[in-house]
């Protein structure tokens, strides 16, 4: 396969809101890979566009219209580059990952369009190296090749995808996922998803579906996943998916039951 040379740009494209938990560390991760990056905020009032703004980032105001618009939105200002790098606020990429990137805009190895990399998640004061592994996430693109896609109207029922047409590849290395504070953090966000589910996911629920489903997603990852070898942080996190599965079923069911 030819390769060429010519060392590329590489944007990085991060939407946020209130994010100063976490945005320091994405940022300083990134810091040594992006020729640019681009945060589109969604009215930040604790510090984050103020400290973005100190990277040397560019910081655009844009009202949240959902992941998936928000997120091509990011996108489309990036189209000029060769490449995007795609984050959320709660995201970082380690050594490893950095120079797998490095290398990618270094030596651009010609027919790939996009690349993935693994995803593992900082739970509780530690990673969770089993539960919801392997977890593969397209994040790096070329400028203008991807769009974004979701569940149901707008894309509003679910969780984004970034889509491209042509060859992807895997990047080596570790993009760290700290996505919630504590377990009280994780339940709210899974109660703001199961709302958003039972709104705008046209896929219904059944009754049994509150029993059977949150006891096959505990299953999946405590054993099939071997979240058991997380130890307790396993044990909680592997239980809060379950609590998650069941209160987007009683949401969906109470939607369908009442709300007819």
């Amino acid at each position: 396969m030819s390769v060429n040379r010519v060392p590329k740009s590489i944007c990085a494209v991060i939407p946020t809101k209130d994010n100063m938990r976490t945005i320091q560390e994405c940022l300083d991760s990134i810091s040594s890979v992006t020729n640019n990056i681009i945060i589109v905020d969604s009215g930040s009032v604790d510090g984050t566009i103020e400290l973005c703004e100190k990277y040397g980032a560019e910081v655009i105001s844009r009202p949240w219209p959902g992941m998936v618009k928000q997120r091509q939105y990011c996108l489309d200002q990036a189209k000029g580059y060769d490449w995007i790098l795609i984050l959320d606020s709660d995201e970082m990429i380690d050594k490893e990952l950095q120079q797998s990137i490095n290398n990618l805009i270094t030596n651009d190895v010609l027919g790939i369009e996009a690349f993935t990399f693994n995803r593992k998640v900082w739970f509780l004061g530690g990673w969770l190296h089993y539960v919801f592994q392997p977890e593969r996430r397209l994040r790096v693109v070329r400028g203008g090749c991807a769009t974004v896609k979701g569940v149901g109207v707008d894309g509003l029922g679910g969780h984004d995808q970034v889509i491209v047409n042509g060859e992807v590849g895997h990047l080596d290395g570790t993009c760290k996922h700290d996505s919630w504070a504590d377990l009280d953090d994780m339940l709210q966000s899974y109660i703001r998803l199961g709302r958003r589910s039972a709104k705008y996911d046209p896929k219904p629920s059944k009754p049994y579906m509150i029993i059977l489903n949150p006891s096959y997603a505990f299953i999946k990852q405590f054993v099939f996943k071997k979240g058991y070898k997380d130890g307790r942080r396993g044990l909680i996190a592997s239980l809060g998916v379950a609590c998650g599965n069941m209160i987007k079923q009683l949401q969906k069911n109470e939607q369908q039951w009442f709300h007819k």
